[in-house]
């Protein structure tokens, strides 16, 4: 339940990071089970100032299909580094470290639907 440091886009859909610098991810985990990403981050609590949850989702707009949304995030980021309260699955904020984002996707949460494929054994 610790999660994979190595990320495989064929059964990773959800991610923890985490950081003691707001202004910087440094650790990630990335996970095939929600449940596991959830209790993982709620863990991470303890140590971290920063925690985010992410899950990959599809925006609605050509090119953002596959994307990395950020949809909980510890209460630090939402009170001093303005992602205000998470909005839960669905709404979130885009990727902004992986994707070059148009103004309107880097400065607003947006609405997304959460991919999920099947994992092979």
């Amino acid at each position: 339940m610790n999660g994979a440091t190595e990320y495989d886009e064929e059964i990773h859909f959800h991610c923890v990071s985490t950081s003691t610098d707001p202004e910087e991810v440094n650790n990630s985990r990335y996970f095939t089970k929600i449940e596991d990403a959830q209790i993982f981050a709620q863990a991470k609590l303890k140590q971290f100032a920063a925690v985010w949850l992410w899950e990959r989702g599809d925006c609605g707009r050509p090119g953002y299909e596959d994307v990395w949304m950020n949809y909980w995030w510890s209460n630090l980021l939402a009170q001093d580094y303005g992602f205000g309260p998470p909005e839960g699955r669905g709404k979130g904020w885009v990727d902004w470290t992986e994707y070059k984002l148009p103004t309107d996707l880097k400065n607003s949460t947006q609405t997304y639907v959460p991919l999920y494929r099947a994992v092979k054994p």
